[in-house]
């Protein structure tokens, strides 16, 4: 069996949806591949976002849950950040990907369930489709003009394409969705040090009716410690959490994998674009990929769509949808990467260290940070309120972030 489509995206996560409505709503016949029986199971992350890029995004308000207060926990330090109004959030994780699902049908996009891909088309050097198996086990071979690389870490076509190698780097956590009477819904930890995650952090994130996702993120092959074995240990042995998960119970257990190496080179060849977690587009800062793989999404599946009503399918054509991205996010998740190779390794007392130089930071100034939108007012405010770093060789980093920040960017097409 044959198919012929315009847009074919392999994926049904968050990049692999934004791209087919965004597709889908230039006229183009558009198709995504999803090997799950359902969208958004299961699922493989936390959902920490904000609230202003859940509303540019016209996520609806009922599928995120705000946080007015952010704790961050070391071995001997714990820093408290009120916010007033709110700007985290943690998102139904599952509920905001079948949002998406619904944008993408109402523009047109056509979703197949229960359809794993085994093998990519080549003519010419180029991919002309994949071959899926669907529910039936029956193997149909899919067309199309341009096909859409989004099926997150695994990176499918990207590396049978030689868009890249598997990944080498990346955050593996592990997580239980609790129902947790006693824990206040408007906080929220984040924890580091050795004894609860160890070449990564620890986090407790509310999401609203008494329930909260307990985790753990781990970096490998920086450690080969194992996130799951830690989990029971943060109830039990953390004083700031162990009342507050008083008759507390597990009712979901999730993992999930993170690609922590930077964007790729290259997002595009002929016919091809990769989006998401499959073009390294994630925040390698806190290991946070939802909102950027909406956002990759939707650029990938306007080039893509614009590719096809051009009649130009070439890599010189499609090659916009990296400078539009580049010119976007490539600074900053330059920046996050820089950051995060630097504190990978830090021990406890350089964990102590930095929260006693955030401890200094205003509220604004942290969300900033985390949120990975790095200016340079940002950096001198670290630096004038925390002078002590020109001394320590902590201004050396920071001036390079400042070249970072001041290099020039890439012009969109």
């Amino acid at each position: 069996m044959s198919e012929d489509w315009n847009v074919l995206i392999v994926g049904g996560g968050p990049a692999g949806l934004a791209a087919a409505e965004a597709a889908a709503k230039q006229g183009v016949r558009t198709l995504v591949l999803e090997r799950q029986n359902e969208i958004g199971y299961p699922v493989h992350t936390s959902g920490g976002s904000w609230v202003s890029d859940m509303e540019a995004l016209r996520i609806p308000r009922h599928l995120y849950h705000p946080i007015n207060k952010v704790v961050f926990v070391s071995p001997h330090r714990e820093v408290p950040l009120q916010y007033n109004p709110v700007v985290a959030c943690v998102l139904d994780v599952r509920g905001v990907y079948q949002h998406l699902a619904g944008r993408a049908v109402a523009a047109g996009a056509t979703l197949r369930m229960r359809h794993t891909v085994e093998q990519t088309l080549m003519e010419n050097d180029r991919i002309a489709g994949v071959t899926a198996k669907n529910h039936l086990s029956e193997r149909v071979e899919f067309r199309a003009d341009v096909t859409i690389d989004a099926s997150g870490f695994s990176r499918h076509i990207g590396v049978r394409t030689e868009m890249g190698k598997a990944f080498h780097r990346y955050g593996y956590g592990a997580e239980y969705d609790m129902y947790a009477p006693n824990y206040p819904q408007d906080e929220l930890y984040l924890i580091m040090g050795s004894q609860f995650a160890p070449r990564g952090y620890a986090w407790a994130f509310p999401r609203g009716n008494g329930r909260v996702r307990l985790g753990v993120g781990v970096l490998h092959p920086d450690s080969d410690d194992d996130a799951r074995a830690y989990l029971d240990s943060i109830v039990r042995d953390l004083p700031q959490l162990t009342t507050k998960f008083k008759d507390a119970s597990p009712i979901e257990y999730h993992t999930g994998l993170f690609p922590s190496e930077g964007p790729l080179q290259r997002f595009s060849r002929d016919s091809l674009l990769l989006a998401g977690d499959a073009g390294g587009h994630g925040s390698t800062l806190v290991g946070e990929g939802i909102r950027f793989a909406i956002y990759s999404g939707q650029m990938a599946g306007a080039v893509a769509a614009e590719a096809v009503k051009a009649g130009n399918t070439s890599s010189a054509f499609l090659e916009r949808f990296d400078k539009r991205w580049r010119a976007r996010f490539g600074r900053d998740m330059d920046i996050s990467y820089m950051i995060n190779k630097r504190i990978a390794n830090y021990t406890d007392e350089q964990w102590d260290g930095a929260l006693d130089l955030m401890k200094r930071l205003t509220p604004a100034q942290m969300a900033q940070a985390l949120r990975g939108d790095f200016t340079a007012g940002l950096v001198m405010g670290v630096l004038a309120r925390n002078p002590s770093l020109i001394a320590t060789g902590g201004k050396k980093f920071l001036d390079l972030m400042l070249e970072r920040i001041n290099k020039p960017v890439v012009q969109t097409v």
